[in-house]
């Protein structure tokens, strides 16, 4: 695409996506629009505040960091800088540092080709709708809005070395070591070609996990990773090298999707399960609300219930579920795009801590996941199977993605998977791990419509293929 095709943007409302700004690098999301987001989020500051940002791997998104930098110091504004880092440990420093805020630049997973940015508050957790649009308000009055700063007075970029192993030995405080090394665990983890790469097999190897890491290095990239080929992969190796768990982590390392000793994936309703019945905080916390989707099955809202938690449903906006877990004091909370939240460490979802959860309750049950999950109760659901091919596959999860707009479906993304939700039937979209098909599976409590929607969502793909 020729240089001259750039879109300009008038008004900001234009780039947001799912309550965040996303748009194509040096297209849409150029390096002088950066800058000029940096300008309008450090007037939001008082002079001298400081706030913590980094980014992703990927060259647009180091690219677009350097442009906001420049508009953000311009405001008398400092810039603690934490370089390509995951995601859960830029929202730590923020706590950790006591800064007023932070930014962070990434491609994602389900919009993988554009980059995104996150606003975060003092407590690591993304600023809300209102919030994001009186950024945009602000941006949309450019340049009477911003503040600019004499010479003498402009921000500073300050590196903050030490932060990764500081974040590493926080980590280590909620696990017993010598426990886990007793039990001689093998994991397999796929670190996305992210930060992750960085943190993960450190943090392993300090606890006493024999760890087999994968794609630790940075590629640029040019498809969604996680994807069918990634998790296949993880998942034969996990079988071939008798390891008790895979891991495969999404790019800013806040989820991951978890392979059992048999190579198969553990759905997110066996593992918000898992948690309820075996994390002794959890347990502890008898009577503390539990929060979650409201696209999450009624199986596991019913279970909840069940063993004595009080269910809170809480639409999936950015930083939404962080900010109901302060307000209600909750014990735990997930979103069904396959994010724990656990408040006792953080009050955001990190891939790191929810692994270290796992690897806890299998040391404390002495058992492997694939029995601790076999007995959670199942939903009832319409399923069938669709016939694909290796071409198809390759690139389904933007394909589906882009279908899903199209016709105008609500989803989430789920890595392996889209959760496409119309009125009360909720209808999951995967690729199969061992065969080139495409399996759907649909859930309500009419069974009638969860037909109706699978066979509607069947035909749509057939259409689209």
């Amino acid at each position: 695409m020729p240089f001259e095709e750039k879109i300009e943007i008038e008004d900001l409302s234009q780039l947001l996506r799912n309550g965040r700004i996303v748009g194509r690098a040096n297209f849409v999301f150029t390096p002088e629009l950066a800058a000029e987001i940096g300008v309008v989020h450090g007037s939001m500051f008082d002079v001298n505040e400081s706030i913590v940002f980094g980014r992703d791997y990927h060259n647009d998104s180091r690219m677009l960091k350097r442009g906001y930098s420049s508009g953000f110091m311009s405001t008398g504004t400092n810039l603690l800088n934490l370089s390509d880092c995951t995601l859960p440990l830029l929202q730590f420093t923020i706590r950790r540092f006591g800064a007023s805020g932070g930014i962070y630049f990434s491609g994602g997973h389900l919009y993988s080709e554009d980059v995104g940015i996150r606003l975060l508050d003092a407590q690591g957790i993304e600023i809300s709708p209102s919030e994001i649009q009186k950024f945009i308000n602000l941006y949309n009055g450019y340049p009477k809005n911003i503040r600019r700063i004499e010479p003498n007075s402009i921000g500073r970029l300050t590196a903050i070395p030490q932060t990764e192993d500081i974040y590493i030995k926080s980590l280590q405080q909620f696990i017993d070591k010598d426990s886990i090394k007793k039990q001689d665990l093998k994991i397999v983890v796929d670190c996305s070609y992210g930060p992750t790469g960085r943190i993960t097999p450190l943090l392993l190897n300090e606890i006493g996990v024999e760890t087999i890491a994968l794609n630790t290095h940075y590629r640029q990239r040019d498809y969604p990773v996680p994807n069918i080929r990634t998790i296949r992969n993880t998942a034969d190796i996990v079988k071939a090298s008798n390891s008790h768990l895979g891991v495969c982590f999404d790019v800013d390392g806040s989820r991951s999707i978890y392979i059992d000793e048999n190579g198969l994936e553990l759905s997110f309703e066996d593992l918000f399960m898992l948690f309820v019945t075996y994390d002794e905080t959890i347990q502890g916390s008898k009577g503390s609300p539990i929060i979650c989707t409201p696209a999450i099955s009624s199986v596991v809202k019913d279970f909840i219930k069940e063993n004595g938690f009080p269910v809170k449903k809480v639409e999936n906006y950015p930083g939404e579920l962080s900010r109901q877990i302060k307000q209600e004091r909750a014990c735990f909370a997930a979103s069904d795009t396959l994010k724990f939240y656990f408040p006792e460490f953080a009050p955001f979802a990190d891939g790191n801590f929810t692994l270290i959860k796992l690897l806890k309750i299998m040391t404390e049950q002495k058992d492997l996941l694939s029995t601790l999950t076999r007995g959670f109760p199942k939903g009832i659901k319409v399923n069938k199977t669709i016939p694909s091919t290796p071409e198809m596959i390759s690139n389904f999860h933007n394909r589906l993605r882009e279908i899903a707009e199209e016709h105008g479906y609500t989803f989430h993304d789920i890595i392996n998977e889209l959760k496409i939700i119309k009125e009360d039937v909720f209808t999951n979209v995967k690729v199969a791990l061992y065969r080139d098909a495409i399996l759907l599976s649909a859930e309500s409590d009419d069974i009638k419509k969860a037909r109706e929607m699978i066979n509607e969502i069947a035909n749509v793909l057939k259409d689209g293929k």
